[in-house]
């Protein structure tokens, strides 16, 4: 294959990891404009906007990935967080020929993680411009049931715990005040402090590998297509975002003792050893809560309700 140009298309949000993604940013412009790379920029000025200008590059500019590309290939950049690249890729939708470039400026930055990308922005962007051609990584593609929803998750969907967090960091009073001050990680380590003791077990069943398997108790159900959540923790190490087998892991209610000594074996990435953790895989997973939970995708809020979601994988281009 002869080598191609790249023009770049960098989705940019600035405000990604409370801010600091700014400074980012601009040293990814400044190196460049030193290297005299051809590129545009689409900067996000509010939650949602990376889909709005996904959606306009989709019908005005990208191009799928083909074996003879042309000379000058518009190249789809993220520049942001997790969020970021979580609203592009349900932008995409289907359109998973479109490549897509991905530049880690966030504050958790599981997907980088995952697919073993540096969360460095510009060795990121130096590995970047020496790639030369897409490759094939799974995502989660999910329908939810009861409210006819569709959407793609490139790290994990989760319903109990971890969404609650989610839900209540957001609705912190204090969060606003934090990222100005570039401290909005505290949130999330305050909401999870008083989620922890506040998140009750409840009812759940899932349809794995041909098998209905229901608990009484659950505390956390988290669908991934790699190790990482909750900003590296690896909740799931044997998981693989080349594979198109889903990871699911579920965790009981315990008693709150039993509790903090778990979580200290999932730092230390010995949890799957404990009684009270359940590991599936498999290519196709059902999950139903009959009662209303908070659930997330990505860490972006999916609201407070029953669910019953059907997951497979979908193989997706990016450019890493």
């Amino acid at each position: 294959m002869d080598i191609i140009q790249l023009e770049l298309h960098l989705i940019i949000n600035r405000n990604a990891a409370s801010g600091n993604a700014a400074k980012s940013a601009d040293q990814v412009l400044s190196a460049l404009n030193e290297k005299n790379m051809p590129y545009k920029t689409y900067t996000t000025d509010y939650h949602g906007h990376a889909i709005d200008i996904a959606q306009t590059l989709l019908e005005t500019t990208l191009l799928p990935w083909t074996k003879t590309p042309p000379q000058l290939f518009p190249l789809l950049v993220v520049l942001g967080g997790d969020g970021t690249l979580h609203e592009v890729v349900n932008a995409l939708g289907n359109r998973v020929d479109i490549p897509i470039a991905y530049i880690p400026c966030g504050s958790g930055n599981d997907f980088a993680r995952g697919v073993s990308l540096s969360r460095n922005p510009l060795i990121a962007l130096d590995h970047l411009l020496e790639t030369l051609e897409p490759q094939p990584y799974h995502t989660l593609h999910y329908v939810e049931n009861i409210q006819e929803e569709e959407g793609y998750a490139t790290n994990n969907v989760g319903i109990g715990i971890d969404a609650a967090i989610v839900a209540r960091s957001s609705a912190s009073a204090s969060k606003q005040t934090l990222n100005k001050v570039k401290l909005g990680s505290l949130t999330y380590l305050y909401a999870a402090i008083q989620v922890l003791t506040k998140q009750k077990g409840f009812p759940l069943m899932v349809e794995v590998n041909g098998q209905s398997i229901g608990f009484d108790n659950a505390f956390l159900c988290t669908t991934t297509k790699h190790p990482f959540f909750g900003g590296g923790i690896a909740i799931a190490p044997e998981a693989d975002a080349k594979s198109k087998t889903i990871d699911l892991v579920i965790v009981e209610r315990i008693h709150l003792l039993k509790l903090i000594r778990l979580v200290i074996q999932l730092l230390q990435k010995k949890h799957m050893a404990s009684p009270h953790v359940h590991h599936f895989k498999s290519q196709q997973v059902r999950i139903v809560s009959t009662t209303s939970q908070f659930g997330q995708a990505d860490g972006e809020e999916l609201g407070s309700r029953p669910f019953d979601i059907h997951f497979t994988t979908v193989q997706r281009l990016f450019w890493l």
